[in-house]
């Protein structure tokens, strides 16, 4: 079942005044633009402003709890190249601001200041933003160094925002967030990068959660996810592709500036990423830092792993054809067949299993936990979408695990007399493909050589069509 995001659960308080005043503004309304109220304000205020489009309207908020809500649609922020204070669209100096439904585009500012004008400049302690749009700005989001602020982006969507060349290109982001406490990115959608990278935290504690990454054919974007400082973090249950014109092969970097924040450990669970570039190197993990990798599909020609990490139930294909994505050229990588994975258990109190799945930027979907399957899916999203001919039917066998032979069971509607039986381990290199007789319903594997571990099968016809596929386990 689909569940919809609920964008005032977590802190509810900020988004009903109880105490504040309200403000309306909209092109029909007393106060036609956001500017217009900001030196207005007071700590406690609510802003509601109506969905449109608000040209070159750029300044700074300065009040404390301040809500500034778009409530239905978005409200468009088209700064055509301008700034306030030569930072950003909105410079926000006051602490605990929630922002809701706006559209910020087109910030830029000169190179000799920076040449990173931003979405959003945070200045002040604290910001959750929901349901946004930043995109053809800079920088998306730009935070300072705040050790008591906390961070927290949900169903955001950022597209394009970057500077191609010059001295300055490749050092602003579609989010760039500093010393900050914690940084909380979940159910966003990053594509088209321009140059710089998708995330990148400085923070001390960052969650990666469920969100969609993606470079497309033409975001020539950097890293993925760059956490330059270490910290504990979690990337847990994202689905990330990367692109073609990528300029940099690495996916994801930690601790490439120095490990310097405390708790310095890294939990990369869960998570599907797509190789569409030559060749990429999954991550950098600087020396120092404790690393484990856990339950990830790595689909593409890439590097061996990180062998100073703690590798765990992975599986890596060059052939991204192996995993039975839904839609590669639509980046919908929910696969098709279901690969079991192990439980990653918890760190530090923080559960590694994942909960959720993305859909898109404002729907998630609650994840199966009655068992444990690798990649960023445990089951289809909006599986009467599907039709049956898009995939194959999962298999089973008998017994599974098993040490010396096993059964796997064809469909009942097979007829035929024999099957190739397609056979890989879990690196995705292909260790057996050999015509077998169906027999009774069922066709035999025997171990031989095979060492123990997890293997993936496909049967297959003799005119090449896929009948079935699924998986089984070796043992001692």
């Amino acid at each position: 079942m689909k569940q919809r995001i609920i964008l005032t659960a977590v802190l509810c308080f900020l988004a009903s005044p109880l105490f504040g005043k309200t403000w309306r503004v909209g092109p029909t309304r007393q106060y036609t633009a956001p500017s217009q109220v900001m030196s207005l304000v007071a700590s406690g205020d609510t802003v509601e402003i109506d969905a449109g489009l608000y040209l070159k309207d750029v300044g700074a908020w300065n009040a404390d709890s301040l809500v500034l809500r778009c409530s239905s649609g978005y409200a468009h922020l088209d700064a055509q190249r301008t700034a306030a204070q030569r930072k950003g669209i909105w410079v926000i100096n006051g602490k605990h601001t929630y922002v809701e439904g706006i559209e910020f585009s087109g910030c830029a500012i000169l190179a000799a200041d920076g040449e990173n004008g931003a979405g959003i400049r945070l200045q002040g302690t604290s910001l959750e933003c929901r349901r946004c749009y930043f995109h053809d700005n800079q920088e998306g989001i730009l935070t300072g160094q705040d050790p008591a602020s906390d961070i927290l982006l949900e169903a955001c969507e950022f597209a394009r925002n970057g500077v191609e060349s010059g001295s300055n290109a490749g050092y602003e982001h579609h989010i760039y967030i500093g010393h900050d406490r914690t940084a909380t990115v979940r159910f966003c959608y990053f594509h088209s990068s321009i140059q710089g990278h998708e995330i990148k935290s400085r923070a001390s504690t960052n969650y990666i959660l469920y969100n969609h990454i993606v470079d497309g054919t033409t975001g020539d974007g950097s890293l993925s996810i760059d956490l330059p400082n270490g910290g504990l973090s979690y990337v847990i249950g994202n689905t990330i592709e990367k692109g073609p014109a990528s300029v940099n092969a690495t996916i994801l970097g930690y601790g490439e500036e120095g490990i310097i924040n405390a708790d310095s450990e890294y939990y990369v669970v869960n998570n599907t990423v797509v190789v569409d570039r030559s060749y990429a190197r999954f991550d950098t993990i600087a020396p120092g830092a404790k690393a484990k990798l856990i339950n990830n599909i790595i689909a593409g020609v890439i590097r061996p792993l990180n062998p100073t990490a703690d590798t765990i139930s992975n599986i890596i294909s060059s052939d991204p054809a192996f995993f039975h994505f839904l839609s590669s050229t639509a980046y919908d990588y929910r696969a098709m067949v279901l690969f079991p994975g192990i439980d990653p258990g918890s760190a530090h109190g923080f559960s590694l299993r994942p909960e959720s799945m993305y859909v898109d930027r404002l729907d998630s979907m609650v994840r199966d936990t009655s068992s444990f399957q690798i990649g960023a899916f445990s089951q289809l999203p909006y599986p009467e979408s599907v039709h049956a001919s898009s995939a194959l039917p999962v298999s089973s066998a008998y017994p599974d695990p098993f040490d010396r032979e096993t059964r796997i069971a064809l469909p009942a509607t097979f007829n035929r007399g024999s099957v190739t039986l397609e056979l890989y381990d879990a690196s995705g290199s292909r260790v057996l493909s050999e015509e077998r007789p169906a027999m009774s319903g069922f066709v035999q594997l025997l171990r031989g050589t095979l060492p123990a571990g997890v293997y993936y099968y496909q049967l297959v016809s003799p005119e090449g069509v896929g009948i079935c596929s699924g998986s089984v386990v070796v043992v001692p």
